[in-house]
Parts: C-alpha cells; sequence; structure tokens
C-alpha cells in the first residue's frame, strides 16, 4: 500500500494507461523500483562528465554505453539474443565517432543506434513495430516521470526536513563563503593556489550550461527506456494480416508493368555499357561524363520505388496454388534481376561522373545508398526463393547496419582525397576549397601533393587537430592526422600562398 498522503490509489498504473489504446505488461509497478532511481542519477552524471564539446570523440560511444548499461540494470528482465546483439550494433556504431573524425559518417551511425536503440527497447520485430515504439516513448514520457517522481515521493514520505530555510541559507552562505576566501588566499599565496589547483579536478574547457543538459537528457532517456521494459507497450489492434488484392491480376499487370519498362530500359542501355565515350557522342550527342550525370539521380529514384513495389506486391499476392507461386516469384523475381541491373547502370554513371568532376560527399553516399540498395534486393529475392519473410525485417536492419559500419571503415573522406589527387595528377585540376572541408582523415591522401597545393588543402585540418580539446573530443582519425602533419613537417604555422 503506497503510504499516506501520496495522490495515488491501489492501481494508478492503470489509471495512466486507460486512455491510450495500447496494451501494457501485467503487474508493473505502481512507482519505480530503487534501482531505476539510482541508474538514472548515475548516467545523468556519468552523460555530463563525459560530454564532448561536439558530436564525435571518445565520448559519444561512453555516454551511450552509459546510457544502455543503466536502462538494462533498470530493466525487469534479461535481453534477448537479439537484444545482446542490438546492444553490440549500438555499440559498435557509437564508436565510429572514436576512430572516425568524418562528422557526417558519425552522424549517419548515430541515427542507426538511436532507432536499433529503440528497436532494443521495445523488443520490435518489424519497421512498424519500431515506428509504434518511437511514438509511445514519446507518449508515455509523462508517465515515466511521474512514475519516477513516485519513487522521490515515497523515499522521502515520513521524512521532513526542518527549518528548509534555515538549510538552504546555511548552504548557499557556506559556498559563498568558501569561494570567497579560497580566491582571496589563492591570490595572496602561489602555494595555495597550487594546492588548489592540485584538488581541482581538471576538466579542461567546460561549458556547465550544456553538460546540465546533457545530464538531464541522459537522465530522462534512461527513464523513459527502463519503463518502456517494464511496462512493454503494444498496439491493442495489433498488426492486420495483408490481404491478397483479389485476382491475380490485380497485382500482377502493375508490377508486370513496371519489369516491362525496366527490360525496355535496359535493353536500351546495354550498348551505352559496353560501347564506351565513341557510342555515346555519336548516338546521344553527349559526352560521357554528360551522359553520366543525365541519369544517376533518376535511377536512384527508380531502385528506392523498385523495392517498395517488389515488396508491396508480394505480400498482396496471393500464393496458395503452386501456379500462383511460380508466377509471384518469376514476375517480382525478374522484376528483382532487373533492378540489379539498373543498380549497375546507376553505380556505372556515377563512376563517370566522379571520375570526369571528382570526388565528392554526395557521390560517394549516394553510391554507397545504391549498393545497400542491391543488398536489400538480394535479401528480398532469398526470401522469395523459399527461406520465408518472418525475419526480412530484421536481416534488412542487420545488413543496413553491417553497410554503415562497412562505409566508415572505408573511410570515405580519405577516399574521396585520393580520388581527387589522382584526377589532380591526370588533368591538373582540382578543387582546393572542396578538400579544405574534409576531415583529419583525409590527411594522409592530401600529403600527396605538391608543397604548396598541400599547404592551402591541409590548412583547416591542421588548426583542427592541434586545437586543444577535452579528452573527451579525443579520436583516431585527428591522432594518426596528428601523426603524419608532424612527420611531414606541416604546422599551423605553415603559410598557404593565395590561390
Amino acid at each position: 500500500m503506497p503510504p499516506p498522503g501520496l495522490p495515488w490509489g491501489d492501481d494508478p498504473y492503470a489509471a495512466d494507461t486507460r486512455w491510450w489504446a495500447v496494451e501494457t505488461a501485467p503487474g508493473v509497478p505502481s512507482r519505480a523500483p530503487t534501482r531505476v532511481g539510482v541508474v538514472v542519477m548515475i548516467a545523468a552524471i556519468a552523460a555530463a562528465v563525459t560530454m564532448p564539446s561536439q558530436a564525435a570523440g571518445i565520448g559519444v560511444p561512453l555516454i551511450g554505453l552509459a546510457v544502455i548499461s543503466a536502462v538494462l540494470v533498470g530493466s525487469p528482465r534479461r535481453p534477448s539474443v537479439a537484444g545482446v546483439l542490438a546492444v553490440v550494433a549500438v555499440l559498435a556504431l557509437l564508436s565510429v565517432t572514436a576512430w572516425r573524425s568524418a562528422g557526417w559518417v558519425g552522424a549517419v551511425c548515430l541515427a542507426l543506434a538511436v532507432v536499433t536503440s529503440l528497436a532494443m527497447v521495445v523488443d520490435a520485430r518489424s519497421l512498424r513495430e519500431t515506428a509504434f515504439g518511437a511514438v509511445t516513448s514519446i507518449v508515455f514520457v509523462p508517465l515515466a516521470l511521474r512514475w519516477i517522481s513516485r519513487t522521490v515521493a515515497h523515499a522521502g514520505a515520513g521524512r521532513r526536513v526542518e527549518n528548509v530555510r534555515g538549510v538552504a541559507a546555511v548552504t548557499a552562505v557556506t559556498a559563498l563563503l568558501a569561494v570567497v576566501f579560497g580566491a582571496l588566499f589563492a591570490t595572496a599565496d602561489t602555494r595555495f593556489a597550487d594546492l588548489l589547483d592540485d584538488i581541482t579536478p581538471d576538466l579542461g574547457p567546460v561549458d556547465v550550461g550544456p553538460q546540465i543538459v546533457v545530464g538531464l537528457a541522459a537522465a530522462l532517456i534512461v527513464a523513459v527506456g527502463a519503463h518502456l521494459r517494464w511496462v512493454r507497450p503494444r498496439s491493442v489492434h495489433g498488426p492486420a494480416a495483408p490481404r491478397p488484392l483479389g485476382d491475380t491480376w490485380m497485382w500482377a499487370v502493375p508490377a508486370g508493368t513496371v519489369l516491362a519498362i525496366c527490360v525496355a530500359f535496359l535493353l536500351t542501355q546495354a550498348p551505352a555499357l559496353f560501347g564506351g565515350d565513341d557510342y555515346v557522342q555519336t548516338t546521344a550527342g553527349l559526352t560521357y561524363a554528360d551522359y553520366a550525370r543525365s541519369g544517376f539521380w533518376q535511377l536512384f529514384v527508380v531502385t528506392g520505388l523498385t523495392i517498395v513495389v517488389v515488396s508491396i506486391a508480394w505480400r498482396r499476392s496471393a500464393r496458395d496454388t503452386r501456379a500462383e507461386r511460380v508466377l509471384a516469384r518469376g514476375i517480382l523475381g525478374g522484376l528483382c534481376l532487373a533492378t540489379l541491373a539498373v543498380v549497375a547502370s546507376a553505380l556505372h554513371r556515377m563512376d563517370l561522373y566522379t571520375e570526369a568532376f571528382g570526388a565528392t560527399r554526395l557521390r560517394i553516399g549516394a553510391s554507397a545508398v545504391e549498393w545497400w540498395f542491391a543488398a536489400v534486393v538480394l535479401v528480398l529475392m532469398a526470401a522469395g526463393a523459399g527461406l520465408g519473410t518472418r525475419h526480412v525485417p530484421r536481416v534488412v536492419a542487420a545488413v543496413t547496419i553491417g553497410a554503415a559500419l562497412a562505409f566508415a571503415v572505408s573511410n570515405p573522406d580519405a577516399r574521396i582525397a585520393a580520388t581527387n589527387v589522382d584526377r589532380w595528377s591526370d588533368t591538373g585540376r582540382i578543387d582546393i576549397d572542396y578538400l579544405t572541408g574534409l576531415s583529419p582523415d583525409a590527411t594522409e591522401e592530401l600529403l600527396d601533393l605538391p608543397a604548396p597545393i598541400r599547404d592551402c588543402a591541409l590548412a583547416a585540418i591542421t588548426a583542427d587537430v592541434h586545437d586543444n580539446r577535452r579528452w573527451t573530443d579525443l579520436d583516431l582519425g585527428r591522432a594518426h592526422a596528428r601523426t603524419a602533419l608532424r612527420a611531414a613537417g606541416v604546422t599551423p604555422k605553415t603559410t598557404c600562398a593565395p590561390r
């Protein structure tokens, strides 16, 4: 029974959730267990202490480790095998910020880590359940805060602090006197000042405001995450089973039409793929570079839309008889094969485009997404061939996480720099202004440029790696860049010739 005077009845949680169209686990305690309150505070302190000055560095995975550990400790049950794998995937994604300096790569991995964490907390098995978990994590914020506050209220029930004003006044006066007298004695004697420096932790350039915000955000995330692990929300209505569209022609005609269009397109592309520059110029009046630039993004969109068409058609097609299964696998399997050919055409165009105009983050990133499209198509083909679709969402999620990690390992900024350096060697053309915006990951490749151009391309990176920051901002990319620049004799004092 709750202690007298606390504002809830015998079944407070039922009153909290009765208005939401969700089902919750039975036996949820009316207030958070004590360990949940403890891990919320520990996670807040850990996040505030390890906060980096930017969204990169070793501090990011440390905060993620603290938050995930706190949620699991506050959970009423052990994670499943899939949950353990999700935790490993999240930590791997967050670790990218500790060994890659490219912020845009870290941002992609950070976004995937957030989605994966959400799926792990609500034990999602599909994209729909993950989306439902995202909504409930927002809707349940007030309930989670009330859940935690009841624990605090219960802990303080019957333990009134007498003379609250006196306690507050004594605390404020004591703190003020300590600061004033400490400052006066420190300015009066250097040895006392050294003593204060020794006993005061050096946190580097710290701005307390952002640290407090990060700490409170971590506490809120842990509170909501632990709360969701306890209540295990599920939609009342549940996922509806896909119903066939009716007669076979209702899905076969549109899907077959898309297949026919794809085949026709590929037949027209075959000569261009193998005919080379002469064929393109004589038949289309375009250079190879113009040909590449003219169609990549259209093919990019076509690939994504085709995956959607295949997914919907497979779910809505009748496959009760052998003839229906053969037809479905024939049309949709052929559409998947055609999609792979479209992906090959798009990648070929992007390679030509990059060769003519140089590599950029957008071009490298778009090519990576095309490769991911191809991997998803292969997963759909394997499922349609007889392996089943039950685990397709989780397989696609695993492929996505693996692709993101592989992309980070490939060091995109270094590849961009190497491609542009090779292009300069072949054509004498280079975009120095673009290269100066690359991260320290590209340092070793940019060092291959001749001194005047090299110094300009590395000016921003040199200043960045020699900037004193907190220990939580450490990442291997900046450390390796600093070592390479020192070996090459490039310092922040190195001048950059006007251009």
